[in-house]
Order: C-alpha cells, then sequence, then structure tokens
C-alpha cells in the first residue's frame, strides 16, 4: 500500500570532502579473519608501533597512504586501540569521498562528517549525542552500516552473513553462528577498521550505493510523539523526543519541530516543501489538539505558502517564513 505523503529520499553524492584535522581511526582485534597476517612486509618505520609482523600492517600501511587513518601526534598508530563511532564516521565519509561542510567554531569535531552520512541515506547513533558519539562503535554495527551502504540488507544476521560471503571478514572468535564468529557485540579496533576497508576496496565495493534509510538513532518517546508517531511511520519518517515537551524530525522535506510550553501555548515548525508535508503537518496537528479540522490547517498552510501571508482562525497563527512555517495555538484547557 502507498502512503498518501510520498516518501522521497536524498541518494549519496561523492564529491571533494573537506579536510578534517584530528582522524583517529579503526582497529578490531588480533583473533580469527581479522588477525590474519599480512602476506607482504611492510615497513615498520611508519609507525612506531606496528611491526612488519604486524597482521595488518599492509592494511595500516594502505589506509594511511589512500588518507583514510592516520596515527597520534606522537608516531604511534595505536592498533590495538578501540574506535569510536565518531571516528568510524569520519573514516567512512573519507573513505567513499562524501561531500562535507567545513566544521564551525564550537561544532562536535566529527558532526560535518555525521551530517553528510545523513544527507546520504545513513544516520549512526551518535548523530543527534556527543556522549553515544565518542564512545565505541560495534562490530554490530559496523556490518550493518557496510552493508547498508553498498545496497544490502542491512539486518544484523544479514549484514554479517554478506560480509562473510564476500571474505570482508573471517571471524573473530569461535562460534556455532556467523553472528557469534562475528562478535557482533565486541568493539572495532583501528587495525581491523584499516582492515575492512582495505578489504572493501580490494572486493571494489567503492562506491557508495546506499538506496534507502538506515536509521541507527535512538528515537525516544514522549506523550506528544506517541499521539503521532504512527502518523509519521506511515509517511516514512522517523520521529525524535527531543525531551518531555518536544519532537522533530531529521527529514529534508518532511522536517517538523512541535514544542509544548509550560502551560496552554504550542508551536508546531514545518518546512516548506511539498504539499504531502503540509498533509502531514495538518494530520498531526489535529491529533495534538489544534483547534481546528485537518482539512481547515491543510488549506491555511497551502495559503500561507502560496500568499506569503499569515493566516489567523480559531486563536490559530500560522506565519511563513523564510524557510518554514509556523503554527501556534493555545491548547484546550
Amino acid at each position: 500500500m502507498i502512503s498518501r505523503y510520498g516518501i522521497k529520499y536524498h541518494k549519496g553524492k561523492k564529491a571533494a570532502a573537506a579536510a578534517l584535522v584530528f582522524v583517529y581511526i579503526i582497529s578490531l582485534s588480533p583473533a580469527g579473519e581479522d588477525h590474519a597476517k599480512a602476506e607482504a612486509p611492510v615497513s615498520s618505520a611508519v609507525y612506531s608501533d606496528v611491526g612488519s609482523d604486524h597482521w595488518a600492517a599492509e592494511e595500516i600501511q594502505w589506509a594511511r597512504d589512500n588518507g583514510i587513518m592516520t596515527g597520534y601526534e606522537d608516531g604511534r598508530f595505536g592498533p590495538r586501540d578501540e574506535m569510536s563511532e565518531a571516528q568510524f564516521a569520519v573514516m567512512l565519509d573519507r573513505a567513499f569521498d562524501l561531500e562535507t561542510a567545513e566544521r564551525e567554531d564550537g561544532q562536535f569535531w566529527a558532526l560535518p562528517s555525521y551530517r553528510a552520512l545523513s544527507y546520504n541515506n545513513l544516520r549512526l547513533q551518535g548523530l543527534r549525542d556527543n556522549v553515544i558519539a565518542s564512545q565505541p562503535v560495534t562490530r554490530g554495527v559496523v556490518s550493518q552500516t557496510l552493508a547498508h551502504i553498498q545496497g544490502q540488507d542491512s539486518e544484523l544476521e544479514e549484514s554479517v552473513a554478506w560480509m562473510f560471503e564476500h571474505e570482508l571478514t573471517t571471524g573473530r572468535q569461535e562460534g556455532e553462528t556467523e553472528t557469534e564468529r562475528f562478535d557482533v557485540n565486541g568493539k572495532l579496533t583501528r587495525d581491523q577498521a584499516a582492515s575492512f576497508f582495505k578489504r572493501l576496496h580490494d572486493q571494489g565495493f567503492t562506491s557508495w550505493e546506499a538506496n534507502g534509510l538506515l536509521d541507527l538513532t535512538p528515537e525516544g518517546s514522549n506523550e506528544y510523539t506517541e499521539i503521532v508517531r504512527s502518523l509519521y511511520r506511515e509517511a516514512g519518517v522517523t520521529l525524535y523526543a527531543r525531551d518531555d515537551r518536544s519532537f522533530a524530525t531529521a527529514n529534508e522535506e518532511y522536517y517538523h519541530l512541535f514544542q509544548a510550553y509550560e502551560g496552554e501555548r504550542r508551536e508546531y515548525v514545518i518546512s516548506r516543501t511539498s504539499e504531502s508535508n503540509f498533509q502531514l503537518a495538518a494530520d498531526a496537528a489535529e491529533a495534538l489538539g489544534i483547534p481546528a479540522s485537518s482539512e481547515e490547517i491543510y488549506q491555511a498552510l497551502s495559503d500561507a505558502n502560496a500568499t506569503g501571508e499569515e493566516q489567523s482562525f480559531n486563536n490559530i497563527d500560522i506565519i511563513p517564513r523564510p524557510s518554514d512555517i509556523f503554527m501556534l495555538w493555545d491548547a484546550p484547557e
């Protein structure tokens, strides 16, 4: 069944990435497939802690030569250091040469990469939470991500099976199933990361092929998200609780921000994009208790968008701005 709201996804864009200064990067533990010894010896002079006998010496050299990973200022690579999700996000950004904005002053250092991934249909868990972004990324998230960006099934078991099928992994530990052998809950290490990305390259997985949205961000909930969540799901839009009294989306066409202020005042901001967006907003506003029908709200939003003029009725103010429209009303007592 096709939703009446319509869904539009952005295709991946490949362009010169803006250089980012501080990039540490990935590794996996020295066991199983990820610990297979490199065939060709590599000079140990590049990093003080990576000798020619290290199992991933060749992969680490490759990641450095291709500008995907760098070492620490003291000359170490830290092959067994766990990689944060933010570092993994930057590595994806670099490896696939995504279009990335300049980092603004005071902005989380990896946010431009997170946003570039989001624009290309991948939202990692730390997109809106710097604490999560700074925590180690699991191998399960890595397998889901790599499968997704190659247009494959991103469910956990399926993504791990895809990794084994294409010899991107041979496993990290003993286990009865592929997910156990892969160690989906284990943390990614920097040498493992280098190995995964070189294998992707060697197998020809060098272009971004994501054909739908993989959203791993935690949604959260409050009393308002639960009133309207089914409407947003029907439209294919993920809803995020910002706190106990507000919610937002992260969809360019269906960008919405709702705030229930202390007392009666309600504020609902939507992007000026499409008729289907106005319909979703009108349906959600009615469910949230605006003193008008969905049909009345939809018409008022369309008129405000077409004329650029404020619409007021039933103690509702609908105020168009250059890129969005504000709806303001007081909740009934």
